[in-house]
């Protein structure tokens, strides 16, 4: 009988530390245990998925954007958002990473992250509401790849047909391999109103 209770307890507990617990995207890592989950409780990405288009004359940028769910990292599972790009400037295709969009390797893509912000980081949105969240993901140029920049995502609640804005910026990093390299991405920093397809 002791031997049944001691058994009973080792797989009691082999099976606690097996479970992951499931937090909010927004959690601390510092706080939460390895394994973790960090998902999308309130189904913030599912706004953002689609395809997304800005358009002013010949020039475009297209947006497609996907949601991964409970992507190993490493250490712990996450949601996550990926996706591709094309930019057309003056009727010329500059980039087209769209391709990409079947590769089942999340972190090859040239979109992709899973940070929720308020209104007031990283870049302050005046016109936000109080608890207005938006979404700060990496934006990688494989031809400039020294170059390091983030996508801001603000969806616009109420837009009719949904809107979005894209905020593309430097992060500031970065090593500029020789003195002609270029020192911009391919897609021109700044906001691009884009509307879903």
């Amino acid at each position: 009988m002791k031997k049944l209770i001691i058994l009973i307890i080792l797989i009691s507990t082999i099976a606690c530390k097996a479970q992951t617990p499931v937090v909010s995207l927004d959690a601390r890592g510092y706080k939460t245990s390895d394994g973790a989950y960090f998902k999308d409780l309130n189904y913030e990405f599912n706004k953002f998925e689609g395809t997304w288009l800005y358009t002013n004359g010949n020039t475009s940028l297209t947006v497609v954007l996907e949601k991964k769910e409970m992507v190993y990292n490493g250490t712990d599972y996450e949601d996550k958002l990926i996706g591709e790009y094309q930019y057309i400037e003056n009727g010329i295709e500059i980039v087209n990473t769209l391709p990409n969009l079947t590769n089942t390797n999340v972190a090859k893509h040239k979109i992709k992250g899973r940070h929720i912000i308020p209104n007031n980081l990283y870049l302050a949105c005046n016109d936000c509401g109080v608890n207005e969240r938006r979404v700060m993901l990496v934006f990688y140029d494989s031809e400039r790849s020294y170059l390091s920049a983030s996508i801001i995502l603000r969806y616009l609640e109420g837009s009719n047909p949904e809107q979005m804005t894209a905020t593309i910026i430097s992060d500031g990093g970065g090593m500029i391999p020789n003195e002609n390299s270029p020192t911009e991405l391919r897609v021109p920093y700044g906001e691009y109103l884009m509307v879903k397809q």
